[in-house]
C-alpha cells in the first residue's frame, strides 16, 4: 500500500527562475502530508562543462550544485528535516521523522528524475515531476509545433521514447534511467509543468500520467 509521501523532481532552472517569488514556491511544494523535494543543478552545470576534469569529478560538481539549490529551498520550507540527505540510509532516517525533506544529487551520473524516483521507490512514495512543459509531448513541442501531448502513457512505451535520448540535443522529459526506475517498481507518477498552481495541485493540472499493464 502507498503511504501519504510524494516526492517532487524540481529541476534547477525552476528554482532559479523563481528566486523572487521562492516563498511563493516552497508554499506551494508543502501540503498536509510529508513532502520530498529533489532539487536538479540548472545553469550551475555550466561548472560542469568548464571543469577539465574527468567525468566523475564533473559529476561531483553537478551534485554539489543541485545541493546548492536544495539548501537554498530548504532555508525557505516550514517543518522540514534540518538537513540534506545523502544517502539512501540518511534518507530514511529523515523520512522517519515525518518533516519534509529537501535533498539534492545522490551519487554521480544520475539525473535529478532518477534521484527523485530512486527516493520514490525507497519510499513507497507517489512521483511528481515538474518540468519545462505540461507534460510528455510525442517530440519537442518547443521545437516541433505538431508534437501532441499525451494526457497518459504506458511506461513502455515512454521507455521506447527515451531510449539511448539521455544525449545534449536530445528530446526528453524524463530520462531512461528514471523511466526503467519508475518502471520496475511501479512508481505512481505524474508530469506536468513547473507552475505554482501545478505544484500546489498536481492532480488537478494539465499533466501526463504514466500507466502500467498487466504485462509490466
Amino acid at each position: 500500500m502507498k503511504n501519504n509521501t510524494v516526492v517532487y523532481a524540481v529541476g534547477g532552472s525552476v528554482v532559479q527562475e523563481n528566486l523572487d517569488q521562492l516563498q511563493e514556491l516552497t508554499s506551494a511544494l508543502q501540503s498536509n502530508r510529508q513532502v520530498v523535494v529533489v532539487t536538479g543543478a540548472g545553469d550551475l552545470n555550466r561548472y560542469q562543462a568548464a571543469s577539465s576534469g574527468n567525468k566523475g569529478e564533473k559529476d561531483l560538481i553537478g551534485i554539489k550544485a543541485t545541493r546548492l539549490h536544495a539548501q537554498t529551498v530548504l532555508t525557505e520550507m516550514d517543518e522540514t528535516y534540518g538537513k540534506i540527505p545523502e544517502t539512501p540510509e540518511e534518507i530514511k532516517e529523515a523520512a522517519s521523522t515525518g518533516q519534509n525533506i529537501v535533498m539534492g544529487g545522490l551519487v554521480p551520473g544520475y539525473s535529478t528524475d532518477a534521484v527523485a524516483a530512486t527516493v520514490a521507490e525507497l519510499l513507497d512514495a507517489k512521483l511528481y515531476i515538474a518540468t519545462t512543459v505540461d507534460g510528455i509531448y510525442t517530440d519537442d513541442p518547443q521545437s516541433n509545433q505538431e508534437a501532441e501531448k499525451l494526457d497518459k502513457i504506458n511506461i513502455s512505451r515512454l521507455i521506447n521514447m527515451v531510449s539511448g535520448k539521455n544525449k545534449p540535443g536530445k528530446y526528453s522529459v524524463i530520462d531512461e534511467s528514471a523511466a526503467r526506475i519508475i518502471q520496475r517498481s511501479k512508481i505512481q507518477t505524474l508530469v506536468f509543468k513547473a507552475e505554482t498552481e501545478n505544484i500546489s495541485s498536481p492532480e488537478e493540472s494539465s499533466h501526463t500520467r504514466i500507466e502500467f499493464t498487466e504485462e509490466e
